[in-house]
């Protein structure tokens, strides 16, 4: 199979669409050349995505199976969430034969459209700028509409608000379509594979997410699915879905389809497994007052190490996701926590291509010396739990309990990817208080940390990763946290005076968090995220021969055909 190739993703799209497509040929945008295009591509290196398939049943391997096939669906509707128009572009680019052709389908491929994730969602190709809120909202919908239509129909504003509807324009007003009815019949195909799969497993704890994950499909109720995937215990470990609300940065509402298939590694999770017990101790040690301290939560938290398999939908797009934290559904927290995944062979890729020659390049040289696997991996581990601390919901003025997400909008994504990374390297400080850590081993994780700022930052500062981390670049530099050699180039850094910077920063989110008042959270982004320095921009232009991120080849697709 062969669709990890550009040509073949647009086929895709196209399929997605159905019917006859204007095939006309696209331009590229004004100034875009087959140079351009092909540097960009070339800021993705490519990654075998490997995984063993000789630890797997017959039974797991035909399961995988049908779950790559799901997968591609999820790829089909992020695709329309990304833009309606997705697939009758991917056409008429797939007709375009000028300057940079090959390049463009490639680009288009791993932005899934014709914006640059990292160019600030430049478009590459002739097609306009990218509606803020993507495909989930009618593209010449301002803000104040969306406002006024909620305070004149009070009674719309949680079907408005929630992670499963599309706002369309319907006549004179406002309509939110659930996802069940929009992509109906990429459901349908997906809960129908899902079933299939179902029927073949031999893991009770599997055969029921995936029922249940078909049903909600079908109903855009995803609570009892969450539930059963909190409580997965099979080798094979699926996360499919609606989840992340990235893609909307209109207001970070709405949720994106995806899909992970994985196969874990159960000794390797046993050992990261024990840190779940120190949640508790963890939540108590959050830099803010009790006050804003929630013990009562659940810190039932799985911990997963797997190996990906095959990924759909929007962790596809652009930089691939190294871990993640799910569900998104406060009710599942505070009943059952959330779940860790951690993607090693991911990790492991970005490690080496990236992440190490980044901190040989920008860091002085005894500190990038220091810089190892397993204390950075760590800290990803520990930015996932984090995740899982702090603020959840928040009382209003007015006596009603709301998410902080639904109060911070679309500061939320930034503020809590930043929060996650500077509450974890807190956590990890207070694990080396209690002997479950060393100090060299807290250290080189700060270490690892540091370098990973100048990583992220490059996936662009419209992205959530890549804001959350130019906000902890200017507040370490402007606590003199983090300061220059003047006879290198390089950076420095105390770790003492990082890591009470990194507390006093998560004390500052926290606070943002537990309050709950937008416009300070709109005046914090601002400061800390919206300016990259001219010191953080010498040190990325250095790192012009370091790619920026890895695009996946993905093995499932080349062994499956011989199961």
């Amino acid at each position: 199979m062969t669709r990890r190739f550009g040509a073949a993703t647009l086929l895709l799209l196209l399929t997605a669409c159905g019917g006859d497509l204007d095939v006309d040929a696209i331009s590229l945008a004004n100034g875009m050349t087959a140079e351009i295009l092909q540097e960009r591509v070339e800021r993705f290196t490519p990654a075998r995505i490997d995984f063993d398939p000789s630890v797997l049943e017959p039974w797991e391997r035909e399961v995988l199976s049908k779950l790559v096939d799901a997968s591609d669906i999820m790829h089909e509707i992020f695709a329309l969430q990304v833009s309606p128009e997705n697939p009758e572009w991917a056409g008429r680019l797939a007709a375009y034969d000028g300057p940079g052709a090959a390049a463009a389908a490639e680009l288009f491929r791993i932005m899934v459209g014709p914006w640059d994730r990292l160019e600030h969602d430049e478009p590459f190709l002739a097609v306009g700028p990218k509606p803020e809120g993507a495909g989930y909202y009618p593209p010449d919908l301002a803000n104040e509409e969306f406002e006024r239509w909620l305070g004149q129909n009070p009674g719309d504003r949680e079907v408005f608000t929630g992670y499963f509807t599309l706002i369309r324009r319907d006549g004179a007003g406002l309509v939110a379509i659930p996802y069940s009815q929009a992509y109906a019949e990429q459901l349908e195909r997906a809960a129908t594979l899902l079933r299939e799969a179902a029927t073949l497993s031999q893991n009770a704890s599997l055969t029921n997410y995936l029922n249940l994950r078909a049903d909600a499909f079908l109903s855009d109720d995803y609570y009892a699915s969450d539930l059963a995937w909190m409580e997965l215990d099979s080798r094979i470990e699926p996360t499919i879905g609606p989840y992340e609300v990235y893609e909307d940065t209109r207001f970070g509402y709405k949720a994106a389809f995806e899909s992970f298939i994985t196969v874990a590694d159960s000794a390797a999770s046993a050992r990261l497994q024990q840190l779940k017990d120190w949640l508790p101790r963890l939540e108590a040690a959050l830099p803010v007052p009790d006050t804003y301290r929630n013990p009562s939560r659940s810190f039932e938290s799985p911990i997963r190490v797997v190996d990906e398999v095959y990924t759909g939908g929007d962790t596809r797009a652009g930089v691939q996701t190294t871990a993640f934290n799910l569900p998104n559904d406060v009710r599942v927290h505070e009943q059952k926590g959330s779940k860790k995944v951690m993607l090693r062979n991911v990790a492991r890729a970005k490690f080496d291509a990236i992440l190490s020659p980044i901190g040989q390049t920008v860091l002085a040289q005894d500190m990038a010396g220091r810089i190892a696997f397993d204390p950075w991996f760590t800290n990803v581990v520990m930015h996932e739990l984090a995740h899982g601390l702090g603020p959840t919901t928040i009382t209003t003025a007015s006596g009603e309990r709301v998410s902080v997400n639904q109060v911070l909008r679309d500061q939320y994504s930034a503020l809590e990817e930043a929060k996650a990374d500077v509450v974890g390297l807190h956590s990890l400080t207070v694990l080396a208080e209690h002997g479950v850590y060393d100090a060299a081993f807290v250290e080189q994780a700060f270490l690892g940390h540091l370098a990973d700022l100048f990583r992220a930052v490059r996936f662009g500062t419209s992205e959530a990763h890549g804001k959350a981390n130019l906000i902890q670049f200017n507040w370490l530099r402007e606590h003199n946290a983090l300061t220059i050699d003047d006879a290198t180039g390089r950076f420095v850094a105390q770790l003492s005076a990082v890591v009470e910077a990194n507390r006093a920063l998560a004390r500052e989110i926290l606070m943002i968090q537990a309050n709950g008042v937008y416009d300070d959270a709109v005046a914090f982004v601002r400061h800390y995220g919206a300016t990259v320095p001219p010191e953080l921009e010498g040190a990325l232009q250095r790192l012009s021969d370091v790619p920026v991120d890895i695009r996946p080849e993905y093995r499932v697709l080349d062994v499956r055909n011989a199961w």
